[in-house]
């Protein structure tokens, strides 16, 4: 899903047309491209760990029946994560513009239709 949500971030930025700069047309992909590792390292962590092994028990990111990685590399692959979340955020309202549309709206909502006098 994470990598489907950066081709159409892509695909968004290539359609752009218009006097922009690079960083005004492609920025969505950029913050897209940033969030795609920080949000599959920690998957990739567990499946690597838990299911293949890989230095396991000492690889452990849990220990002592927490919810929550508890270990200082899970902790860091966790805070990544969420971080990752944040930025696909970004990327995702560049990309759809979605907060100029929310802006725009909320302008539209705002405004005070004139009053229209009794006689």
């Amino acid at each position: 899903m994470t990598t489907n949500i950066f081709q159409y971030g892509w695909w968004r930025c290539q359609a752009r047309r218009g006097d922009l700069t690079h960083w005004q047309k492609w920025d969505a992909a950029y913050f897209l491209a940033a969030a795609v590792p920080l949000q599959t390292m920690m998957p990739l962590a567990v499946v690597l760990v838990y299911i293949g092994g890989l230095n396991y028990p000492e690889s452990k990111m849990w220990y002592g029946g927490s919810w929550f990685p508890n270990a200082t590399h899970g902790i860091v692959l966790y805070i990544l994560k969420w971080l990752g979340v944040a930025v696909m955020s970004v990327g995702v309202f560049k990309a759809t513009r979605l907060h100029k549309k929310i802006a725009a709206k909320w302008r539209q909502l705002r405004r005070v239709p004139p009053q229209v006098e009794c006689q």
